[in-house]
């Protein structure tokens, strides 16, 4: 079942150039001038295009440029999560204390944006900045820090505000927000247990906290607006040491009282990455222990279950596109007989298919490449990397690909 794959190339589909065809004879019948007819094409492929999930692509997607971040060589980059609206794509970087800002029509790195971040520490656990979570259509970015949460105002590039959460000296993690209920869901998965806080973010006060006793850690989340909840990557339980999908009903936490109410099982998966696809689809990433196959599954996330298992993983963070209607997943623990090792990774990033949920091409990444936010409208995937030995990818920055 786990293979090694050859990049698919796209081709026109049998029904696409039977429209192409019927279309040349109509013209031909109604003898339209040439320029017209090849007006009205070029219009008919972009519409196709934007429909998304479509492989009758002209190129496929590729490497545009890479994009040099300062002070990112010694000590080696260490950078979390990454997002981008509005034009900007920006990465929370632990080498400058800083959030960094990306215009995606220059792709140049134009601001770093201070927020008093605690950068490297002793471990993941104890440095910062560390998730964003971005509130679409606003210049607001809720920030995961060593203790806190940070909010930024991109416009103005000023912290606007502190969260304390704890005092243990532990990070703050990945979140996810709820447009309907105005809340930021935010993890801290270094605490014993670990637990998940929840903001207001039109008073930007804590409103609620949601404890996971028996948890060895969380990961991503994504608020499902269909089912009205917020789902959960946590590490493992009792029930399932190597991982689930937690369900949690968003009507829980303003009332005051969140809680899991569904927990769906993924096997041996160490879930990482979390994006909501189109229909009910919910695509888990997955890193798993040594001597395990590296996968990523897609589930029906109304409940759990396994519609697609892609023999590709050792990723972190993930990313849909619906514009495309495709998934980007870097993998940074990527191996060429697909079994998960502890050394000698060749990393690499899968683009899935919304529709079909099949893997459409692979593309080289640079080394440690666990980072992805994709800027649909300039259809551009934004990919960080570490230094290392591959000529493509020199000492360290930001990698950029094209979505098609």
């Amino acid at each position: 079942m786990y293979i090694v794959r050859k990049q698919v190339k796209s081709k026109p589909s049998d029904r696409v150039s039977g429209r192409r065809s019927s279309r040349r004879q109509f013209m031909k019948r109604q003898n339209v001038h040439r320029g017209a007819l090849a007006a009205v094409c070029s219009i008919a492929v972009c519409l196709v295009t934007a429909c998304g999930g479509s492989n009758d692509n002209s190129t496929q997607p590729h490497l545009v440029t890479n994009i040099a971040v300062p002070n990112a060589t010694n000590p080696p980059f260490t950078f979390d999560v990454s997002y981008a609206d509005h034009g900007r794509y920006f990465l929370a970087d632990r080498n400058n204390k800083a959030i960094d800002v990306v215009d995606t029509s220059t792709n140049k790195l134009i601001e770093q944006i201070p927020g008093g971040f605690f950068g490297i520490g002793a471990s993941l656990d104890t440095s910062g900045p560390n998730g964003l979570v971005g509130l679409p259509g606003t210049t607001t970015l809720y920030v995961g820090d060593v203790n806190s949460v940070k909010i930024i105002d991109t416009s103005s590039q000023a912290l606007v505000k502190t969260i304390p959460l704890n005092t243990a000296g532990t990070r703050v993690d990945g979140g996810c927000f709820d447009s309907d209920d105005h809340l930021v869901a935010i993890t801290s998965p270094a605490e014993t247990p670990p637990y998940t806080t929840f903001i207001n973010t039109d008073s930007q006060a804590i409103v609620g906290r949601l404890t996971f006793t028996g948890s060895s850690g969380l990961e991503s989340c994504a608020y499902d607006a269909g089912t009205k909840s917020i789902l959960i990557n946590n590490d493992g339980t009792a029930a399932n040491p190597d991982g689930e999908l937690d369900v949690i009903p968003t009507s829980s936490i303003t009332a005051g009282q969140p809680v899991v109410t569904k927990a769906f099982p993924l096997g041996s998966c160490a879930p990482s990455g979390l994006a909501l696809g189109p229909n009910q689809d919910v695509m888990v990433g997955c890193d798993p222990g040594a001597g395990n196959p590296l996968i990523t599954l897609i589930l029906d996330r109304t409940n759990g279950n396994v519609l697609a298992k892609l023999p590709f993983g050792g990723v972190d963070q993930i990313a849909y596109d619906n514009v495309s209607n495709r998934y980007f997943l870097p993998a940074r623990h990527w191996t060429a007989n697909g079994t998960a090792a502890a050394s000698g990774f060749t990393p690499e990033m899968a683009i899935v298919d919304g529709s079909s949920r099949t893997i459409i091409t692979e593309l080289p990444v640079g080394a440690g490449a666990h980072s992805v936010a994709v800027d649909g409208p300039s259809g551009q995937v934004y990919v960080p990397y570490l230094p290392g030995k591959d000529a493509a990818f020199p000492n360290a920055g930001i990698s950029v690909f094209t979505v098609r």
